[in-house]
């Protein structure tokens, strides 16, 4: 219908993008919780915890402070985009380094997008953001990433972004007595 695209296209060119700061936590949090609570609606996966577990907003804001704050020569450090309608942040990404040191030249890279905002190419234009911005970064060579079995949309977004398949976990992960496989991709970002 026409009115809906055109209503969803000036959503999607009203919306802003940006990297998150330390002040950006709790609207970050807020938006976490509520796509958790969506993950594994119409059976289809995207975070990995069971629904109706609950976790503590308390250590999440902690640890994200801290991993926010730290210097990209640190294991684990963490940093995160929004995606804001007005100033409620309505998805995010998060890019994460890994344990070791020898490690830093890759980061995992994680994304959620409330159900009314996806299919307006909202998650190739944030996509786009962090590609670039690991490009600037030297010391980032390449982002991987990973998509629960089921979630074919998210898989079809990656790919037309560049990421490629390097392989596929059978039984990854086992959330609300499901078995849930993990196809793994990656984007050379040199």
């Amino acid at each position: 219908n026409r009115a809906c695209s055109l209503e969803s296209m000036r959503t999607a060119e009203s919306i802003k993008i940006r990297l998150l700061t330390l002040d950006d936590v709790e609207g970050w949090l807020n938006q976490c919780e509520i796509l958790d609570s969506e993950s594994g609606e119409d059976g289809i996966y995207y975070g990995p915890y069971n629904r109706g577990v609950p976790f503590s907003i308390e250590k999440i804001r902690k640890k994200t402070i801290k991993l926010w704050s730290k210097e990209f020569s640190e294991p684990r450090w963490r940093r995160a985009w929004g995606i804001f309608d007005d100033n409620k942040i309505i998805g995010s990404a998060q890019i994460a380094a890994g344990d070791l040191s020898t490690s830093l030249h890759r980061v995992n890279l994680g994304l959620g997008i409330y159900s009314e905002y996806r299919n307006l190419g909202l998650g190739q234009r944030l996509f786009h953001i962090i590609i670039d911005w690991c490009r600037n970064e030297s010391t980032i060579s390449w982002i991987d990433l990973g998509v629960f079995s089921g979630n074919d949309n998210a898989k079809l977004v990656f790919e037309k972004v560049g990421f490629k398949e390097i392989g596929y976990v059978e039984d990854a992960w086992f959330i609300d007595g499901h078995s849930i496989g993990e196809t793994l991709m990656t984007l050379n970002v040199e």
